[in-house]
């Protein structure tokens, strides 16, 4: 999964409504409570998603889930709402983006080759 359910918002009109043609592949986490007690039952997670040409991930709010997205190859547009209103920005390779409370985006990848991104946030451990 991309993004949680519990995430997932209405979208405007230009941002995707839903995620598809991504793959995503689990790097490894680091279980935060045995570093920061204050962090108990989180991890620090590290995934690559791949956003095949014509894919998307859908629009979402950030909610506790701090990260950033550092996009590896290729180009997507990020629809975002961080609350200065609604923008689409284009990214390329070298870009990191950073998502956290109350942050509104979606990723479009409206070109012809698939973009890659490493993604490193900080969430709930699903088994503490």
């Amino acid at each position: 999964m991309v993004t949680p359910k519990s995430e997932r918002r209405t979208p405007p009109a230009e941002s995707p409504s839903i995620t598809r043609k991504v793959s995503v592949e689990s790097l490894g986490s680091v279980d935060l409570s045995r570093e920061f007690s204050a962090l108990n039952e989180h991890i620090l997670r590290s995934r690559r998603i791949t956003i095949n040409p014509g894919g998307s991930v859908a629009w979402h709010e950030h909610q506790q889930r701090p990260g950033v997205a550092y996009l590896v190859e290729g180009t997507l547009i990020e629809i975002r709402d961080d609350g200065s209103g609604v923008r689409s920005i284009r990214r390329h390779a070298g870009e990191a983006v950073f998502e956290s409370t109350g942050v509104l985006h979606g990723w479009k990848n409206d070109s012809n080759q698939a973009a890659t991104a490493v993604v490193i946030d900080l969430v709930p451990n699903p088994q503490p």
